[in-house]
């Protein structure tokens, strides 16, 4: 259930300034004060800050903990909110509820792109020494058995196609 919902917070400059003119002040669409519309959400509920195409980007039961500049901020009641809610853009608000976030083709392919060169990232590291080593010669057997089971790995990461997107099966990395 909604409760209070503030659309698309922008920063202003208020004709009397309640809290001096050091501190930046938000109106949302309705011309409502951020601080003082505060007093009108509820203690015991989840507040949620999210942007104009709904995707929730901070979570708070205390509205003071939010700053939602260019975002809007809705109330829902504690029953209505997903357990494992989180405000790591993986949900969205709809206007009338939260639900999972889905991914547009896009967005699935830019993560998978991601996941990608972190993967790849961590096998350089992981290989860095092993390559210089094998380079003057100073490799041991067991250090190049290591080297060549985690290369293999990288050709494979290398060979993932981005464009499947959220079809993907990462390989392993060695152990």
């Amino acid at each position: 259930m909604i409760m209070k919902n503030l659309k698309n917070l922008k920063q202003y400059t208020p004709n009397e300034p309640a809290l001096g003119t050091t501190v930046a002040y938000l109106r949302d669409e309705g011309g409502n004060d951020w601080y003082e519309s505060q007093k009108d959400f509820s203690a015991d509920t989840v507040k949620v800050a999210y942007d104009a195409d709904g995707i929730i980007w901070a979570v708070a039961r205390d509205v003071s903990m939010l700053w939602p500049i260019n975002l809007s901020v809705a109330e829902v009641s504690e029953k209505s909110a997903p357990r494992k809610l989180s405000d790591t853009g993986t949900w969205v608000f709809n206007d009338e509820k939260i639900i999972p976030r889905t991914y547009t083709k896009e967005e699935y392919k830019a993560q998978a792109q991601a996941q990608k060169e972190l993967l790849l990232d961590e096998a350089n590291k992981k290989t860095q020494a092993w390559q210089t080593q094998l380079m003057l010669g100073i490799i041991t057997d067991t250090d190049k058995v290591s080297l060549i089971t985690w290369m293999e790995y990288v050709q494979k990461v290398q060979a993932v196609d981005i464009h499947l997107a959220d079809k993907i099966a990462w390989p392993n990395p060695p152990l």
